[in-house]
């Protein structure tokens, strides 16, 4: 069996698993994030509405580390991370109404939909300098 060094996997990066779908009222995200704690989570939605950032830490207890004596398999990844989700287009979002929710291992975010003001026509006035 291959034995492994927590140095040899530091190069690989914690990539959370995502759902994202649209209810009636809202489009949703669900992130698992197992491990992690909500004070060490930071979500950002970008200015045009098209990209939410999931960042954070998942720490793992340093007393743990030191009673390991060899590891013949890690796959559970700890340190910071980052996932950028791409938004529909289309959708617009108010922004005020924004929630998220952490409960069992699950980041829940909802992000309410904003009725999109009608387009108007609008006369353009040419000026002649």
């Amino acid at each position: 069996m291959q034995q492994f060094t927590e140095e040899a996997l530091r190069g690989v990066l914690f990539h959370p698993h995502a759902d994202v779908y649209e209810t009636a009222d809202a489009l949703v995200i669900k992130v698992e994030l197992a491990g992690a704690r909500p004070e060490n989570l930071s979500i950002t939605l970008a200015p045009d509405d098209r990209t939410l950032r999931i960042s954070g830490t998942r720490g793992e207890p340093h007393d743990e580390r030191r009673e390991r004596i060899r590891c013949y398999q890690l796959e559970i990844y700890y340190g910071e991370f980052e996932r950028d989700i791409p938004l529909p287009g289309g959708i617009s979002f108010d922004r005020e109404g924004i929630s998220a929710n952490y409960r069992n291992g699950i980041l829940v975010i909802s992000l309410p939909k904003r009725e999109k003001a009608p387009v108007e026509t609008r006369s353009i006035e040419i000026t002649n300098e």
